[in-house]
């Protein structure tokens, strides 16, 4: 028979497992739905606040796979070395968006406040990032207000769906802890 404690093991191992296996699904599926607009920032905001640094990485690593599967294999990205630099470019977007969001995440704020800033801090570095490849990538065209505008309103709904989404299964967690906690 199994005791609390294996219980109480089992989630602290599994929750975050399960939530590196459910973003890197739904990158996955946002990856096909808007293909060179994954939300990245949301991802490192995320992992950023709501997982240590090892796992965190983890996860924005799969999300990344992820992405590229996709892309290479579903979306037929062009396999030139100019497209697999910009892949390149895009994983290094998503580990600095990580630890920026640390980073600012930090600073002793409230929970809220570190958690837009974070999410804030996320962004700029992505995108800064990816700025930045484009000097020597080429694409700076892709930095227009208009399309930089819809990236930022694709990672803030990722990003506020992926936190709501956290919550619930908060409340599932701490509902199956009260449950276990009365089996003791």
């Amino acid at each position: 028979m199994k005791s609390v404690r294996d219980d109480e093991m089992a989630m602290k191992f599994v929750t975050p497992m399960l939530w590196v296996a459910l973003i890197a699904a739904l990158s996955v599926g946002g990856s096909y739905v808007y293909a060179c607009a994954a939300p990245f920032a949301a991802v490192g905001a995320l992992a950023a606040r709501k997982m240590d640094r090892a796992t965190g990485l983890t996860l924005v690593l799969l999300a990344w796979s992820a992405n590229q599967i996709v892309g290479y294999g579903l979306l037929d990205y062009p396999q030139t070395a100019n497209s697999f630099a910009w892949g390149g470019a895009i994983g290094l977007g998503a580990v600095a968006a990580l630890f920026a969001a640390r980073v600012v995440g930090n600073f002793g704020w409230s929970n809220v406040v570190a958690t837009v800033a974070s999410f804030a801090s996320a962004f700029i570095a992505y995108e800064g990032t990816l700025y930045l490849a484009s000097f020597g990538l080429g694409g700076s065209d892709a930095f227009s207000f208009d399309i930089v505008s819809r990236i930022l309103v694709i990672n803030a709904v990722a990003f506020t769906a992926i936190l709501a989404l956290y919550a619930v299964v908060g409340l599932l967690k701490t509902g199956r802890e009260k449950a276990i906690a009365v089996r003791a």
